[in-house]
């Protein structure tokens, strides 16, 4: 059973969600295609999204039990309550573990007004992705690893610059201290794992042409979709060396990839898949 928490492209402003057995992700967001026979897809607020995401991985995979699971991770209580109705659904489908897939996403609408010097007043944002990245991901692989057997994998979504070894993206203050502390537990999980055959990674994606970048565009062109979509262009690809977005399924396959046993050398990365993005 994989477990996998990934957010809904229309999904507004909670996380997402964990997956059961072989696939972690839902087939519209960033995760594992890998075929599997059991799912538990976590998501934020959008249920019809979430129940769309159901119909159609059971129509490419035949025979798959999928669950879906909602709730919010951005605070202590409701990721505590969440993070219980998740593992009744992996219970319920059996409670064996073989992979986690933490992608969870959380757009704030004033994000950019939440920075260091000068605009951290208070710490509600702050909290918020210290929360829905680190928290959620240490509370759902501590559950999954008491299920979880000899060669299981997990896997954080990431992004660039949260790591020492990459330059910071100044705009990404509050959800990146979140995810650079999510990745310090990567590393930590990997090592105190390894001995069980478990392998723990990142996957830092670029910049990568979901639906929640839709909210920037029309933010940008003053609700024309079209207009936004060009300034952003123009303002992001010029960052990235290979000058276009990525797709979901380029961040999925590598997800896919880390997600078999044939990845059984690789833990405690975080493997970039941004188009050069973080030489920059």
């Amino acid at each position: 059973m994989h477990l996998a928490w990934t957010p809904l492209p229309s999904q507004a402003t909670s996380p997402s969600s964990p997956a059961d057995p072989a696939a972690s992700g839902s087939p519209s967001a960033i995760g594992s295609r890998r075929a599997v026979a059991k799912l538990v897809l976590g998501y934020g607020s959008d249920e019809k999204r979430a129940a769309a995401a159901c119909d159609e991985l059971r129509t490419a995979y035949p025979g798959i039990r999928v669950v879906s699971v909602g709730g919010d991770l951005t605070t202590d209580a409701s990721r505590t309550a969440t993070v219980d109705l998740i593992f009744e659904a992996v219970d319920a489908l059996g409670g064996n573990v073989s992979a986690f897939v933490h992608a969870a996403g959380y757009f704030a609408a004033d994000l950019l007004s939440h920075h260091f010097d000068g605009a951290c007043d208070d710490f509600a944002m702050y909290d918020a992705y210290q929360s829905i990245y680190p928290k959620s991901f240490v509370a759902i692989t501590e559950k999954a690893l008491q299920r979880m057997g000899r060669g299981g994998r997990i896997i954080a979504i990431s992004n660039p610059g949260c790591n020492a070894m990459q330059t910071p993206r100044v705009g990404y203050d509050m959800p990146g201290q979140g995810k650079a502390t999510m990745e310090f537990a990567v590393r930590m999980y990997a090592m105190r794992t390894a001995k069980r055959g478990i392998c723990v990674n990142a996957v830092s994606p670029g910049y990568t042409d979901t639906a929640e970048w839709d909210k920037a565009r029309l933010q940008m062109g003053g609700g024309d979709l079209e207009k936004g979509r060009a300034m952003l262009d123009a303002r992001m690809l010029v960052r990235s060396p290979i000058q276009r977005w990525a797709a979901p399924d380029e961040i999925a396959q590598t997800v896919d990839f880390l997600v078999g046993e044939q990845t059984g050398m690789i833990t405690g990365a975080t493997i970039p898949v941004d188009g050069g993005l973080h030489l920059t």
